[in-house]
């Protein structure tokens, strides 16, 4: 008797702690459970948020893409042109940037090669006309208001006709480089370049720039040269890598010319993160620095100048031969383009104080 009793309870005490097991079992489960639907709810609004922001529509934006050099002008390397690859990076980013909803100009649409006075003749007057058109349409609403009798003064209206007549002439000169380049491109453009780095910059296209400081143009143009890269003679195949470039106001060897660029700081800003983002398709990043070169120099709006890998190097020359890898490519410039415009508010017009403003470093296989 006394050892049934015995066998019952110990049968009672295996029982409780099943039951027990069971209910805790259960228990954990349901918290993973929760846990893990907490954390794919998470996943699933960051991953929202990151196709929206990248979804974002382009209108309003102007992209301008300065495909590097043209035929005749041309880097060439063991089978491999610039200007044949850079153009057909062009042709490939603008459709993605049209879906978007963004207007997109190119310096250079064809093989023809366009001088570099020209180009920055191009760009400066894209931007004027969009400045010119703004006033216009401010000017006509104020007409129509002052013939209504809603406004009695005219000061407004001789500010607006002033400017619409300055905007006028601006894009007179930029249109004379355009048609002429032999005659006025040296005249309004530091070009050829001064090596004696005295030259200061023309009133005329001082102005230019002064009026390309309005937010019509610093929130809504992207100027994007598109070029790759060669080591210096003689040629090192190993030295490879994506490099990027912006204007700078403490370049030592332009500070004379002109020292008040307004978008320092988004065309840096741009810069290191388009060469970040190339980066895992497999042209490694390098440097995002200041540079004092012509495209960026001449046109005071937020640009950049990028070497997109090395075509004396074997491995970055063969994907830059690569249409797929084209495709890839232009599609981390469309997405870079539309990160940077809902960033915006975001990139701070400090000055900087690093006279390169390097980021990275030249890298060898």
């Amino acid at each position: 008797m006394h050892k049934k009793a015995i066998s019952i309870t110990i049968w009672f005490i295996v029982l409780a702690f099943t039951v027990l097991f069971v209910f805790l079992s259960f228990f954990l489960m349901s918290l993973t459970i929760n846990a893990s639907q907490s954390r794919n709810s998470a996943l699933s609004i960051a991953q929202t948020s990151s196709l929206t922001s990248l979804s974002q529509g382009l209108e309003g934006r102007v992209i301008i893409l300065d495909p590097g050099h043209g035929a005749g002008n041309t880097n060439t390397f063991e089978g491999y042109d610039e200007q044949v690859r850079m153009l057909a990076l062009a042709n490939k980013i603008k459709p993605l940037l049209e879906e978007r909803g963004a207007t997109v100009l190119m310096t250079r649409p064809s093989e023809t090669d366009v001088i570099l006075p020209v180009r920055t003749a191009l760009i400066n007057k894209w931007a004027l006309e969009t400045i010119r058109e703004v006033r216009q349409e401010e000017l006509t609403e104020l007409e129509e208001l002052f013939e209504a009798g809603a406004i009695s003064s005219e000061q407004g209206l001789h500010r607006l006709r002033r400017d619409v007549r300055e905007l006028d002439r601006l894009i007179g000169i930029m249109q004379r480089i355009i048609d002429n380049p032999d005659s006025y491109a040296g005249v309004y453009f530091n070009f050829p370049f001064d090596t004696t780095h005295t030259r200061q910059i023309h009133s005329d296209l001082r102005r230019v720039f002064e009026l390309k400081t309005d937010p019509v143009i610093r929130d809504n143009f992207l100027m994007i040269s598109l070029h790759s890269n060669a080591t210096p003679r003689p040629i090192n195949t190993r030295i490879n890598g994506a490099d990027s470039f912006f204007i700078s106001n403490n370049l030592r060897n332009n500070t004379n010319y002109f020292a008040n660029y307004a978008n320092v700081q988004r065309s840096s800003y741009f810069a290191n993160l388009i060469i970040t983002n190339i980066d895992p398709l497999g042209i490694r990043r390098n440097r995002a620095s200041a540079r004092n070169l012509f495209m960026i120099r001449e046109i005071n709006m937020p640009s950049v100048l990028v070497e997109n890998g090395f075509h004396t190097n074997p491995i970055d020359r063969a994907r830059l031969q690569d249409d797929d890898f084209l495709s890839r490519l232009a599609v981390v410039y469309a997405d870079t383009i539309t990160a940077y415009f809902a960033n915006l508010e975001n990139i701070h017009d400090r000055p900087i104080d690093n006279l390169d403003e390097t980021f990275g470093a030249m890298r060898l296989m």
